[in-house]
């Protein structure tokens, strides 16, 4: 199909438009990795991945460090077909999945190119013409406003960041949410494991009267026995976020009895066929996926990610795409969200239009 002649890789920070609380995090700025690969015919495909020191252990200096050794190995190769993907970029080096998203999403645009066809297609066609949206509410002064705000623009599903106040103070703002969004939507609560297992329990223990669909990542990704203790005492599902970063690690959950379902994240599996691996062992064993970009991407990550939301076998936890947190994108097209549903791009590969100019006013220094 073709040759890789070149990868190049480099750091932006892009504002956001007000900054998200999160567990231990208050994120004002994204700090992303952008890779470019170019083929030996002059033909371009764009990746891109966000630091998350806390989730996958990445700096957006160590994501572009690692892009460029893995550049050296790949530059030469021939591409024949996506799925030859991972079996070539995952040898190159020990994890740093992060890195290794982005140069997979680079070589699916490439081949939606090549090929003519949309991501979706390569991925295998779609099982849904789009996917709901969820919308984050993340502890600003006027979050409920915002959440208003939303839900007279269409929007189907919210997600309320707790873990970073005591769990009653959390349950307060979870039950005042779902009676601002109503009964006919999705309202869940993450926690990205920012509760102390004894707090987890409190929380776990309110949020079916405070009216959650599903409580996710209560407390630390690797803490199995409390996510099953959670699990034992909550009236609504428990998902798992940090605590999957492989296969094996949705299975582990799943064989504890620690979580009902869980976020797919192309940063934390590495590539497309990781994420779509993940979500048919997840419909296998009736657990509810959930899918979303890391706070906060371009609309590079986000095509991505939008893509896979009409791809995946099973989506019952709705999915999120991130660009429109910030306060400006290096998309000529970006990503939209209308009616509260992402709209997948139709044209070849990721179906955005790169703005280099963009990039290079946003590039920062590793």
């Amino acid at each position: 199909m073709f040759k890789i002649a070149k990868i190049e890789a480099c750091a932006v920070a892009i504002p956001l438009k007000m900054p998200i609380k999160m567990s231990g995090i208050l994120i004002e700025t994204c700090d992303n990795l952008i890779v470019k690969v170019t083929d030996t015919d002059g033909n371009v495909g764009w990746g891109e991945a966000s630091s998350a020191p806390t989730m996958t252990g990445e700096t957006v200096e160590g994501l572009v460090a690692a892009t460029k050794f893995m550049a050296n190995r790949l530059e030469g190769t021939e591409v024949t077909s996506n799925d030859m993907l991972v079996s070539i970029i995952e040898p190159l080096m020990v994890s740093n999945h992060s890195a290794k998203s982005a140069i997979d999403g680079a070589l699916h645009d490439l081949i939606g190119k090549h090929l003519d066809k949309p991501m979706y297609e390569i991925l295998g066609g779609k099982n849904r013409e789009n996917a709901p949206m969820f919308w984050m509410i993340a502890g600003s002064s006027d979050e409920l406003e915002l959440a208003k705000a939303r839900i007279d623009e269409g929007y189907v599903a919210f997600k309320v960041k707790v873990g970073m106040n005591e769990p009653s103070h959390d349950l307060d703002r979870s039950e005042k949410s779902r009676k601002i969004c109503g009964d006919t939507v999705h309202v869940s609560a993450d926690a990205n494991q920012g509760y102390r297992p004894e707090d987890a329990f409190t929380f776990a223990k309110g949020a079916g009267k405070a009216g959650l669909d599903f409580f996710e990542q209560p407390v630390h990704g690797h803490d199995i026995k409390s996510m099953a203790k959670c699990a034992e005492l909550c009236e609504v599902p428990i998902g798992a976020d940090e605590g999957i970063h492989s296969i094996e690690d949705i299975q582990k959950h799943y064989d504890h009895n620690a979580a009902m379902g869980g976020s797919l994240k192309l940063i934390k599996l590495g590539s497309s066929q990781g994420v779509m691996e993940g979500a048919k062992l997840m419909q296998k064993l009736s657990m509810s996926v959930n899918l979303a970009g890391k706070t906060a991407d371009t609309s590079i990550a986000s095509a991505a990610i939008s893509h896979l939301a009409v791809s995946l076998p099973t989506l019952e936890w709705d999915a999120s795409v991130t660009n429109q947190y910030l306060v400006d994108d290096v998309a000529k097209n970006p990503i939209q969200v209308i009616n509260g549903r992402i709209i997948t791009p139709d044209g070849p590969g990721l179906g955005i239009e790169v703005d280099e100019q963009k990039i290079e006013q946003y590039k920062r220094a590793v």
